[in-house]
This record gives C-alpha cells, structure tokens and sequence, in this order.
C-alpha cells in the first residue's frame, strides 16, 4: 500500500493519477490511501479515478498532518508513504519521521537539504529503510534529465549551461522557495546561493549577475536570467566532473521583474515576513500569465570531449502543467521504493531513479510538449554563458 499527503493538492492530484495508471506496474497495482484535511475533496479525487479490473483499492482518510496521532494512523500499514504536501521549508521532517517509525519507506516531491540532514540522524541504513527526496521537476527532473543528457554521446562531460523556468501560476510552497532562491541561500537553509557557479570543483561565489530582457533558445517571451547555485546542481557538476557549470532560474513578465528586483538585496527576517514576500510574488505570477496558455521550460547546452574530440548536446523539456509532471516522478520514486529498487537510507531522486526509464515515462504524459536531446553543436543556435 502508498500513502498520499497531500492528494488533494495539484502534485497529489497527479501523483495519484500516475500511481493508478496500471502501465506503472509489472505486477498488480498497490493500494492506494489517500489523506487531506477535507475528506470531501479527498474522495473526490479518488472517484475521478477510472474503474475496472486491474485498478487499484482506494482507501480515502482525513488527515490533518498537524495531528501526530492522526498521522501516526495514517501511516500505519503503509509500504511507502509519498509527501505531495508542501511547504516544505514548514511542514520539514515530520512526514518522514512518521513513516520511518510506522515502519514505511518514505518519498517526498520536495524534501530539500535540511530534511536530508535532519532525516540522517534516524539512521535509516541501521533500520533497514529508504528515503527519496526532491522527487518533483525542479528538483528532482531538473539534475536527472542532464545526467540522461549526459549519455547522449557527448563522451566527457565538461561544461553545462541551464535555464530553467517560464510562465505559470505560483503555489505558496513554490514562491517561498523562490524568495529563499533570490539571496544568499546560507539563510533558511535555502540549499544554494544566487549569482554563484561551479568552477573547476567548487562553487564560486558571485561569478554570475542577473540579466534582464533577453532571449534564449526554446523560450518563446524575453526573459530575466537570474543566476541560482543549488546544492543539487553542485551535486550533478560534481557527479558528472564538470569543470563548469551556470544554472540560470528564469522568470517571465514585467510583473515578476518588478517584484523580484523589490525582493532583491535581502532575506525575509522570520516566517511572515517569508510569507508576505511569497504571495507578493504569486500575485505577480498571475498579473504575468494574464489569460495566456502556461509554459515552463528546462533547456540544458552541454559540451564535452570525446576521443579528444569537442562534442556538444542541447536538451529541452517542455511542459504546461508542472504538477503533472512532479506527481509522476513523485510516482516513479514510490514505486522505486515499492520494488525494493532503492538501498537503505536517504537519497535525493535525480541521483537514484534511473534516467532512462524516467525520462521514457515523463516524455509520454500529455502536458508534456517536448523532451529531447539534441546533438550537434550548441554554438550554432546559443553561446553558452554570453548573454
């Protein structure tokens, strides 16, 4: 059985969808437990579910997440509990711990570094139990799809631009990690610093500056550039030995450039303050998107050396819906689990989900317009890094 936190939410929503798909499984589908704090709804989701033989039970709960003893009930029973419940920088370790302790394996589509390092204190190894975390687009899909672009022939990996982004709609939970994203992210334990890149083994401190109105391949508006050094890309660039790497978060619209150069310059002093710059940028987000169709973009330039020849690979995903696309690999991560295909302890997804299969997966879901890897060279059509 999978237990879903957070199934009523848009990634839940999806995340649900994927994990009754019967494609999903070699054997027949698990039981599904599904838990939000308005049963209503909650059973809503499960009745929009297709019928007929081959389709998972669905076992429908209330759960407030903010009740230890109703969570505790929730988890008892489960092989795998999957947290599509945000925002993460609030709700922290506390779905994990729940189901370590019910004895569940445990994924999360967001479960960022603090949680990594809070979850290493339960020793899952010793327990004999996994944990995925970061299991959604970004993070998550945003460092395995180029370690899938990795393997495209471009031999030795040296160098990778990334411009991830677009124009969509903000959740609370997306907007704060946002706001964390824009300053020094040693503050809140936001896992990455702004206007930083990767050199040569390390990260290099304002090497990068934000550029405004500018055009990049595969985006189809102008844009604003604004650089962000995660963790998770400074484990992709050390994984793959990149002598270099810029990863560029890209925003799209007059309203979000206003409202992040606002933001700019500082850090939100306590939780309020976090939640107010949030919505400020949820509002901007909706001023932008205005009545048009959505879109969010991850476009990678990566050169290389092969044989001592120069190689080069471009890839691009393209999707309208990003919750469609966090669900399922929020989906792929459980099943992961579920087939005993993750070891003991705690891992991110982009380095334990195999690339191909995901890749395969996400390329096939209906919002998905594009995801291709293109070889050739990238310095015909985009100098990597000259804006």
């Amino acid at each position: 059985m999978i237990g879903i936190i957070g199934a009523t939410g848009a990634a839940g929503r999806a995340a649900v969808r994927a994990l009754a798909d019967t494609r999903l499984w070699d054997t027949p589908a698990p039981t599904l437990r599904l838990g939000g704090r308005r049963l209503e709804a909650t059973s809503q989701v499960a009745a929009a579910l297709p019928t007929g033989d081959g389709m998972p039970e669905v076992d429908v709960r209330h759960l407030d997440i903010d009740d230890p003893a109703g969570l505790s009930d929730f988890c008892a029973g489960c092989t795998v509990l999957l947290s599509c419940a945000g925002p993460s920088y609030q709700i922290g370790d506390r779905l994990a711990r729940a189901a370590v302790e019910a004895g569940a394996e445990f994924a999360d589509v967001s479960g960022y570094d603090p949680v990594h390092g809070q979850l290493l204190d339960l020793d899952l190894p010793a327990r004999g139990r996994a944990a995925v975390l970061s299991a959604g687009i970004y993070p998550g899909l945003s460092a395995l799809f180029p370690r899938w672009l990795a393997g495209q022939g471009v031999g030795e990996p040296v160098r990778l631009s990334a411009y991830v982004g677009g124009l969509e709609e903000a959740t609370l939970g997306s907007a704060a990690d946002l706001v964390l994203s824009i300053g020094d992210g040693a503050v809140w334990g936001s896992s990455g610093a702004a206007l930083a890149a990767w050199r040569h083994g390390g990260r290099t401190e304002h090497q990068l500056r934000v550029v405004e109105d500018i055009e990049v391949p595969f985006f189809p508006d102008r844009l604003t550039a604004q650089p962000f050094l995660s963790t998770e890309a400074e484990r992709l660039a050390a994984d793959l030995r990149l002598a270099e790497l810029d990863w560029y978060n890209v925003f799209i619209g007059t309203h979000m450039r206003t409202a992040l150069n606002r933001l700019r310059g500082g850090q939100p002093a306590d939780d309020e303050e976090l939640e107010r710059s949030a919505r400020a940028l949820m509002r901007a987000c909706s001023l932008d998107v205005g009545g048009r169709t959505p879109y969010y973009v991850m476009a990678y330039w990566m050169d290389g050396r092969d044989a001592g020849e120069p190689t080069s690979v471009s890839g691009v995903l393209r999707t309208h819906d990003t919750f469609e696309v966090t669900g399922a690999v929020g989906a792929l991560a459980a099943r992961a689990l579920l087939r005993g295909d993750v070891p003991p302890g705690v891992h991110f997804a982009a380095e334990v989900l195999e690339p191909a299969d995901t890749v395969e997966r996400i390329r096939r879901l209906k919002s998905v317009t594009a995801l291709e890897a293109i070889t050739g060279s990238a310095s015909e059509e985009f100098e990597a890094g000259v804006l």
